[in-house]
């Protein structure tokens, strides 16, 4: 089941519309959840580890700028709704800061890949931190990648995705004005890590909408459910058509479909920040 945030729903029609319409075309189950404030769910509810198995971290205390904090949701009563108890994991009776868009986990979640922003969101030793989350995750290896310098929230989400155990998709950062020793340590970490790394487009644009920075060009952040992929497009010829190719290259043109998210792109994110899923495996 795929879940979105009823927030969603009520502020971005066209965009929703258009969703609705793409994951209808293959009878996959979705729902509107209440109770929600923002529609940026993945962050603030619970990640699945296994069947029945969810662990609620607390969200950054630098995720809502100072004028949004009353967009915090409190998941707790949308998971007793849902019949989801999650682990919630404490530090010497403090809470451990970790935003779901920055833990991305590979199909038999085995492996994780999180951003170093979650070393500075918590006063804990590294060390300790990054044996308290391979436990917590219940997974075999944590890969801790340096932050997008451009990039604001600090997830994993809006850089790096899992295809199958071992191999990623990567923004290509080639053409990015970034400095080359992040990509360096970039593309370095994900390797010297076991992983094969396959670059996608990367078109970032300098737009902020209520001081949040656009996520247009960023097509990595995508929906996936099963072997599906819903890519998101942002009216721009060039790199929606190239960034189509390459997923079909990758995934199997059959398996990629596009969704036109320019809309909510302006907010600062995109298919994976909007959706939240349980899976029954």
């Amino acid at each position: 089941m795929i879940f979105f945030s009823s927030v969603l729903k009520e502020s971005q029609r066209t965009f929703c519309k258009c969703l609705e319409n793409a994951i209808g075309k293959f009878d996959i189950p979705f729902s509107y959840l209440n109770g929600t404030c923002d529609y940026w769910i993945r962050d603030y509810l619970p990640i699945q580890i296994g069947a029945n198995q969810f662990v609620q971290f607390s969200l950054t205390r630098d995720y809502y700028y100072q004028k949004d904090r009353h967009k915090w949701t409190n998941p707790a009563p949308i998971c007793k709704a849902l019949g989801i108890d999650p682990t919630i994991p404490i530090y010497n009776g403090k809470p451990i800061y970790l935003d779901g868009g920055n833990v991305i986990l590979n199909p038999s979640r085995t492996k994780a890949i999180l951003t170093e922003k979650v070393f500075a969101d918590n006063d804990i030793p590294r060390c300790i931190l990054s044996e308290i989350l391979q436990q917590v995750l219940q997974v075999e290896q944590v890969i801790f990648i340096p932050l997008d310098p451009t990039e604001d929230s600090g997830h994993a989400d809006g850089m790096v995705r899992f295809v199958n155990e071992n191999t990623v998709v990567a923004n290509d950062y080639s053409n990015a004005d970034i400095p080359q020793n992040f990509k360096d340590r970039f593309y370095g970490t994900l390797q010297k890590n076991g992983l094969d790394v396959l670059l996608v487009p990367y078109n970032p644009v300098s737009i902020k909408t209520n001081g949040y920075w656009s996520a247009a060009g960023c097509y990595i952040n995508f929906l996936q459910v099963g072997t599906k992929v819903f890519l998101p497009s942002f009216e721009d010829t060039i790199y929606d058509k190239a960034a189509i190719l390459r997923f079909d290259e990758i995934f199997g043109a059959a398996n990629v479909i596009a969704v036109p998210s320019r809309e909510v792109a302006l907010g600062g994110g995109v298919l994976n920040c909007i959706s939240w899923e349980i899976s029954t495996v």
